[in-house]
Parts: C-alpha cells; structure tokens; sequence
C-alpha cells in the first residue's frame, strides 16, 4: 500500500457560529418518535411492557440530546420510561422545572417525579410493580437490554449527525484557535484551560482534554497536563460533548524550526491516519483496517508504535461506544461515528468522521489550518499538518 504525503496550502474555512445547533423542535420530535418504533421492536423482542433508562447515555439517546446538570449522586440522575407509545421522565423535584424549560418541553414527555429526600429507589419500584420491564442496568427482577441499547444508539440517526457535525466543529475550533493565540511559555495546564473556556464558552461539556509539549506524548501515550511550559512545540487533543453526542480531534503547533524527529513521526501518522480512512466505509471489517495501518508503521520505521496506544473506536454517546481493536468482529454501518488516532512517538493524528455510503466524512474539519494531502490507493485523504508560528 502507497501512503505519498503532500503538504498543501492553508484551509480557509469560517469559524464556526454560535448557534443553536440542530432544530430543537420538530426534527427533534420526529427523532425521539422514531425511536419510540425501536423501542416497540425491542420490547417485543424481549417480551417485556416497558423500557427504564437509567445511564445517561441511553437517556440522552431516547431524548434525543437531553443532559442532565448538576448531578452528583448517580442515584440522583433522572430517568425515563417508555412502552414503545408513551413515554415519561422520571426525575426529581430538583431537576424537573430546568429539564422541561430547557431540554424537552414539547417533546412528548410524561413526568413521574420523586421528591429529593425520598430519593428515586422506591419510584422506580412502584414503577415496576406488575410489570415486565426490561432495563440497561441491573435492578430487581428487570430484564438487562444493555447490549441491544449499544448497539442500537450506535447507528446515528440523520438529526444525530447534523448534532455530531455542530459538536465536532466547536471541537476543533477550540483546539486551533487556542493553537493560533498560544504563546511560549505557557504552561499545559494554561493551555488546558483555554480550550476548556472555549468548549465551554460554546455550550459544550469538556469529556477530555490532554496537552504534552516537547515531546512528553513520547513517554506518555495518555498524558493530561502539568506544569510544563512549552518553547518549541505542543500537541493538543480534546474530547467535548454537545446535544449528548462526543467527538474528539488533536492537533499540533510549533514555534520555530521543527526538528526532524517529530517532523517524522508526524508524517508517519498522517500516512497511517489516511490509511485508516481509506478503508472507512460501511461492512469494513476493523482489523483488516487495523492490519493496513500496521503496514505503514512499519514500513515508516514505527513497527511496534500501534502496541502503545489505542487506534480508534466507534463514538457517539458515549465517548467510547465500541473500542477498534485486532480483534473487533463487528463490520462498520452506515450511520456510525468512528475517531482514529493514530500515534507514533510525540505525534498524533486524531479526528472523528461518520461513516456514510460515500465514504467517510470528517466532522471535526479544519478551519484556517496547514492541510497534508495524502495519496492511497489511488485516492487523496487531507490530514491536518503542524501549524507554524
């Protein structure tokens, strides 16, 4: 396999606005009572009344981005409850006011509310009194669908998409402008910070974010940050959550002459980045995908860098929904989400892209950023390059 890297000129992309997103209104309607057949289906298929919601990534799932605020306690997390028909939040008193205002009036929802000091336990147990009720958490005698419900909010409806597209642009606006305003000197905590402020400044969660300057990501695949202030060169990676759906990019800055190591190691997992997207279609089978890019560490001189660090996996509500790995059986579906990250030494090359009938597409694109065009097979993959400053 051929992986030529080209590097060519700046993308000029618009910042993202700060906009409302997806429609709230009736395409969400429409999507939440999509998912009302779904569950229909599922409860037939399990011989149960009805469904109880208790990870918040499925309740974010049936309502179709609603996030709960505040909560510390997990046996305070709101809930839902649905017959394939109707459907009802079961919340406390606390939450129930704010969730309604803002996440899903018009929606649809019933409400079964438990007052805060008696706590949601004997709520949910009148809930299931006389009743087959099948569930994504072990409780009482219901039945545990945890595995089917993965499997279901993985393939990503078209309102999904456009919210994942929102969220992944936000993601990586935060990333490269905090790379064009970031001066040497400045601690990874400080850096750390500034993408925080501007996720959250834009109404997204911050999942993850990690900073390694001067090569730290060579010893430490997972990093965080610290105290260590950067002089020549800084990679960025961050992970947010917006309408409850996850996407993750990295990026890399440097100040100055770049040395030839990381220039290396660069190249290298840009080339192993577009060969992971060449084979990025429905009914891929992930280790024959897993198996190419190996391939190209090794004829790169970076045959064991893949054994230090997870590649990819399938994201979405979840910021892990299904980990890549040598052995994975599942064959990619149209309408998934999948993040690469390829790494070789201090080097990353992270984005998330959906998997559509065209191929993928990437919704954490660059704005005004140095782009690496990258021939394989044939075909012409873009990878984000170094920004220089």
């Amino acid at each position: 396999m051929n992986a030529n890297p080209e590097t060519i000129l700046l993308s000029s992309l618009p910042a993202p606005a700060d906009s409302a997103g997806p429609d709230k209104g009736s395409d969400r309607r429409a999507d939440i009572d999509a998912k009302m057949t779904l569950v229909g289906e599922l409860l037939k298929e399990v011989g149960c009344d009805g469904l109880l919601l208790l990870d918040p990534d499925n309740f974010a799932w049936l309502t179709s981005g609603a996030t709960a605020r505040g909560v510390l306690d997990p046996r305070d997390h709101p809930a839902a409850y649905c017959n394939g028909e109707q459907r009802w939040l079961l919340c406390s008193n606390v939450d129930t006011q704010r969730l309604f205002d803002e996440e899903l009036d018009e929606l649809g929802f019933q409400l079964k509310e438990w007052p805060y000091h008696w706590g949601r336990d004997q709520l949910l147990a009148d809930l299931c009194q006389g009743r087959r009720v099948a569930c994504d958490q072990v409780v009482g005698e219901c039945k545990t669908v945890a595995d089917s419900l993965r499997r279901l909010r993985r393939q990503l409806t078209v309102y999904e998409q456009a919210a994942l597209e929102a969220v992944g642009g936000l993601v990586s606006h935060a990333l490269e402008a905090t790379c064009r305003t970031m001066q040497p000197g400045e601690t990874e905590r400080e850096i750390a910070a500034q993408i925080s402020h501007r996720l959250i400044h834009r109404g997204v969660q911050v999942i993850s974010v990690s900073v390694a300057v001067e090569g730290r990501a060579r010893e430490y695949r997972r990093h965080g940050y610290t105290v260590t202030p950067v002089e020549h060169y800084a990679l960025v990676t961050a992970t947010g959550r917006k309408y409850g759906l996850c996407a993750t990019a990295s990026r890399a800055v440097c100040f100055g002459e770049l040395d030839e190591e990381f220039r290396k190691e660069h190249n290298t997992v840009c080339k192993v980045g577009a060969t992971y997207l060449a084979s990025t279609w429905p009914d891929a089978v992930p280790r024959e995908i897993l198996l190419a890019g190996r391939r190209i560490y090794l004829l790169s001189g970076f045959e064991h860098e893949w054994l230090l660090a997870p590649q990819g996996h399938v994201t979405g509500r979840a910021a892990v929904e299904l980990p890549l790995l040598p052995t994975t059986e599942e064959l990619f579906q149209d309408g998934w989400a999948v993040t690469w990250s390829a790494s070789a030494g201090a080097a990353l090359s992270c984005d998330t892209f959906l998997l559509t009938d065209k191929g993928p597409k990437i919704v954490t694109p660059t704005e005004t950023w140095p782009l690496k065009r990258i021939r394989v097979q044939g075909a012409d993959f873009i990878r984000p390059d170094i920004l220089h400053r």
